[in-house]
């Protein structure tokens, strides 16, 4: 007698085992892809705040080197502010209301679309050097006027990120004869 059926069934269990091992490595792949994927989602997120972050404070400190935009013959409550022209990217939220831009625009192209800035002259009118004095009659001539200056960038409706720098700014001014200070 011919046992025939006995390596036929061993036959059928390799091919039962290869099938078995085949679909865990399916398995194990896809989940591989779907967390590779997640983990990608999550670095582009984190890329795009950080660079909403960056072309913030990039529109503040823009804004901060133009002296006309630091405004010190407007006195104390002056408020300027930049917004794109009709022809740009527009942010998607502004915090404030702006019926004009009264500031310079920035340099640099890509700043102009999706930002926005805001000066504002802080009380009181000029703020004393004291902690120059010591240094010599510097203290003596100079002093300070007071600016909060706002930046942002918001394109967040396309999943480009948005954030806000605050800023304070000093700007040094020769002392005028005859001014009160407080």
């Amino acid at each position: 007698m011919k046992a025939h059926g006995s390596p036929r069934r061993q036959q059928g269990a390799a091919l039962a085992t290869a099938l078995l091992i085949l679909i865990v490595l399916t398995l194990l792949g896809l989940a591989a892809m779907r967390g590779s994927r997640l983990e990608l989602r999550l670095s582009q997120n984190a890329e795009s705040r950080v660079n909403a972050l960056q072309s913030a404070q990039a529109i503040a400190d823009g804004v901060t080197q133009t002296d006309s935009n630091l405004s010190i013959a407007s006195g104390p409550g002056y408020i300027g502010c930049y917004l794109p022209g009709s022809s740009d990217a527009q942010p998607d939220s502004v915090p404030f209301a702006c019926a004009t831009s009264t500031i310079a625009a920035p340099t640099e192209v890509s700043l102009r679309s999706y930002t926005y800035a805001r000066v504002v002259r802080e009380s009181p009118e000029f703020l004393t050097t004291a902690t120059l004095r010591g240094a010599g009659n510097s203290g003596r001539s100079y002093d300070f006027a007071r600016f909060t200056v706002i930046g942002g960038y918001d394109h967040s409706a396309e999943g480009f990120g948005a954030a806000e720098v605050v800023q304070g700014q000093l700007k040094l001014h020769a002392k005028s004869q005859g001014v009160n200070y407080q």
